[in-house]
């Protein structure tokens, strides 16, 4: 599966109480960039273990008081909170979004983004101008409703998806109604915000709000595709920057239950992996597994949030150090250079593993992708290991459970 690493999606709106739709509403100004916008852009890919480029879903959103995101919230807009945002969003980065403010600067504007970084911005013909693409103005999708068996995969109507279990699939009603098999969720989780579920839908300030009958609301940024209009053609739709489309086979029944559920126990013991030498909790994320590597990749909306990568044992030298540095030119620095060359801390596990660890941000050579590695080489009965964590910053490579992998990695 293709994971995308999208630049900038970046969408135009209002507070809570504003109205998103363009013209005929204080967002929309024929002299201003005020609105939501989207368009396509060069972005990085990763795929089957290599970075590419490729063109990702970008987005604008300005607000008539001169502020912005670069990127929009994955939530959407339904009762944003765009104070809570600006706070949260620089330590979070699951919250989507780069904000900044925008001022006039001659016949355009002059973007500065937190931490001082400036763009230009144009606004020209009704269509927004921005230093990687041009944009048009997003229709309002309040009220649109779906109607049919929605997914992500890349041909909607694979055969594959109407075998049993969970399923990247959701059917939406016109009436309102959804029936989720794990759109969501994949690899699909039992429990969790974004478990498979049925339910209520609707459609307002650019967020698919699910209403499931367990309790759960959830909200799910869309808008139409570039140059559409959602009310007129729900064929295909924009979730989360990832364009979901309508499969032409209606929904299977789901199978009932054979037996009442178990209670859920207490204190749950996370599923294991086991790949050659050694044994783990297993990550989250969609699983790839080859005879040298296994990988989990957690992308949602197609946002790389974390990579884990276990590689296949080797002989060790008997020298961690040694093995670190070797590994870190072998591995960390195969077709892409680092910022620095990190110190290796050393340290060992509950279960007795020792292990030899350091990262840095790394840049892609020939497309200049950045995002932040760290390697651990963990000494396995004469063997070394690699695991290497790739976030798209230092301060997000907590999200990658880093602590979870070094307490339970164990010998095979």
């Amino acid at each position: 599966m293709r994971h995308v690493i999208p630049f900038a999606l970046v969408v135009a709106c209002g507070s809570p109480s504003t109205s998103s739709s363009p013209k005929g509403s204080k967002w929309y100004d024929a002299d201003a960039p005020v609105g939501v916008w989207i368009g396509t852009n060069v972005a990085a890919h990763y795929d089957e273990g290599n970075f590419s480029q490729g063109l990702a879903i970008e987005g604008f959103a300005l607000w008539p008081d001169g502020h912005l995101t670069r990127g929009l919230p994955w939530a959407g807009f339904a009762d944003f909170d765009r104070a809570a945002w600006e706070r949260d969003v620089g330590t979070d980065r699951s919250l989507g979004g780069d904000p900044g403010t925008y001022k006039r600067d001659g016949d355009g504007w002059t973007i500065t983004y937190a931490g001082g970084r400036q763009a230009a911005l144009k606004h020209v013909a009704d269509r927004l101008e921005t230093e990687h693409a041009k944009l048009s103005r997003a229709k309002d999708v309040t009220g649109a409703t779906l109607d049919g068996v929605y997914t992500w995969w890349t041909d909607a109507d694979d055969a594959s998806l109407a075998g049993p279990g969970c399923q990247p699939l959701v059917a939406f009603t016109r009436d309102g109604h959804f029936d989720d098999r794990g759109g969501f969720s994949q690899p699909c989780q039992t429990s969790g915000p974004d478990a498979p579920g049925t339910g209520t839908y609707e459609i307002r300030d650019f967020s698919l709000v699910l209403h499931y009958g367990d309790g759960r609301t959830t909200k799910h940024l869309i808008t139409a595709v570039v140059d559409a209009d959602l009310h007129a053609d729900n064929s295909r739709a924009l979730v989360m920057g990832r364009a979901w489309k309508r499969r032409a086979a209606a929904l299977a029944p789901a199978p009932a239950p054979a037996v009442a559920p178990a209670p859920a126990p207490t204190a749950k013991t996370p599923e294991t992996t086991t790949f050659d030498a050694v044994a783990f909790a297993t990550p989250p994320g969609q699983v790839q597994r080859t005879s040298s590597t296994i990988m989990f990749t957690e992308a949602p909306g197609d946002r790389l949030q974390c990579m884990t990568i276990v590689y296949a044992g080797i002989a060790g030298t008997g020298d961690p150090k040694r093995d670190f540095a070797t590994d870190w030119k072998d591995v960390m620095l195969n077709g892409r250079s680092a910022d620095a060359s990190p110190v290796p801390e050393q340290g060992r596990n509950p279960h007795g593993l020792a292990f030899t660890a350091g990262g840095s941000m790394t840049t892609e050579t020939g497309n200049g992708t950045r995002v932040y590695r760290a390697l651990f080489v963990f000494e396995v009965g004469g063997r070394r290991v690699d695991v290497m964590m790739i976030a798209p910053s230092e301060v997000e490579l907590s999200r990658c459970h880093v602590d979870t992998l070094l307490e339970t990695i164990t010998p095979a």
